[in-house]
């Protein structure tokens, strides 16, 4: 099995000193002097300011507004009565959150979150230190380190090489366990499960509620509770709960053609064209047309409950292939930011409900209704 390659302590430095400069900006105002124009844009001040769309769900949700209550409002009236009624709601609520503090962007100027609280973001400086304390005290490699100051967020991959285990029943399913540590201004600091595939030395980030952990402060009480989790992590090996199991699971279910079709378009995001040669979406089309199945007409339900040829494992292995490999050996334009967000997606489509997992055998071995089996047809 081939060596995990790891971040050098040079590499280290640079990564901290970008991550440092990449510290979104606070600004604190007063609630009433923002005035939201559409899902994109505020004005203050007389200037109009682009937001996230993580941003823009923080903003409404401080309002006492959800998503999906914005998004019916609009389709029963337009953008601009809804605007309007946000403003009204947002207005109401300045008695009660007179301030609000808006997180910039350092690079693009664009607003990436609101906290009721200047303190509620978590600097990048207090996130190195608490990373440096859990490297340091938990044996750990550095494996990936991403930087994306256009959204405030930095993902570190850091693995124990000591924390091996196997799946049994499965040959060559053997895994390195370790974390991945993100902090953002929507989410603050997150960790979640983090593992190597020996076998290729993919990276995989898993994010399992039984170890997902979130620190929103840096307060003596959270990071009680935060240095608790961590430990009964470390009693555990750093391995995941269920993972066994799920990779199992996963290594057993068919991809549906809208999973395949979902991890294709990820994988062409970093690698073009080339996506086929991971994610082998034209090759599973080809097959329905072929089979005389207009595939093409199918609508989304329809992809949900066509089968592919290719696992779930499989489809989650394609993508965390590109992610770990495609920087180092294909030249892609991909970097240790680009790859740590694919690690992620992969892991969640590892983690979420699948389209035909509750799929059970069946002693007909057809989908085709025998016609001369419908005992209800004859009755008279």
């Amino acid at each position: 099995m081939a060596a995990v390659q790891t971040l050098s302590s040079t590499a280290i430095q640079n990564r901290k000193a970008e991550t440092l400069n990449a510290q979104s900006i606070r600004k604190t105002v007063a609630v009433r002097e923002i005035e939201i124009v559409n899902d994109t844009t505020i004005e203050f001040n007389g200037h109009r300011l682009e937001m996230t769309k993580d941003a823009f769900a923080q903003l409404i949700g401080m309002v006492g507004m959800s998503q999906t209550f914005a998004k019916k409002f609009e389709k029963l009236f337009d953008a601009e009565v809804k605007a309007r009624f946000i403003n009204q709601m947002k207005n109401a609520m300045a008695s009660q959150m007179n301030e609000i503090t808006m997180i910039v962007s350092p690079t693009t100027k664009r607003i990436v979150g609101f906290t009721k609280r200047a303190t509620d973001l978590i600097s990048n400086e207090r996130f190195i230190g608490l990373v440096d304390q859990i490297v340091d005290q938990h044996g750990f490699s550095v494996s990936n380190w991403g930087v994306d100051p256009n959204q405030g967020l930095v993902t570190i991959n850091a693995f124990n090489p000591k924390a091996e285990f196997s799946v049994a029943g499965l040959n060559d399913e053997v895994f390195q366990a370790g974390l991945t540590l993100r902090n953002s201004p929507n989410k603050g600091i997150e960790v979640m499960p983090y593992v190597n595939r020996m076998w290729c030395t993919n990276g995989l980030t898993a994010p399992l509620a039984a170890e997902s952990y979130q620190l929103h402060d840096l307060t003596q009480p959270s990071m009680e509770k935060f240095f608790q989790h961590m430990a009964e992590l470390r009693k555990n090996g750093f391995q995941p709960q269920g993972f066994q199991k799920l990779i199992k699971d996963a290594n057993n279910t068919s991809a549906s053609m809208h999973e395949l079709q979902r991890a294709h378009s990820m994988a062409k995001r970093y690698v073009g064209d080339a996506a086929d040669n991971w994610i082998p979406l034209n090759e599973n089309r080809s097959a329905y047309r072929t089979g005389g199945i207009e595939i093409d007409n199918f609508d989304a339900d329809q992809m949900k409950n066509a089968r592919s040829n290719q696992s779930i494992w499989s489809v989650v292995n394609g993508l965390t292939h590109i992610a770990t490999h495609a920087p180092e050996r294909l030249a892609f334009n991909m970097g240790d930011r680009e790859s740590t967000q694919l690690m992620v997606d992969a892991g969640s489509m590892l983690g979420k409900k699948w389209d035909l997992g509750a799929q059970v055998p069946n002693p007909w071995k057809t989908n085709e209704i025998d016609q001369k089996a419908q005992v209800g047809l004859w009755l008279n």
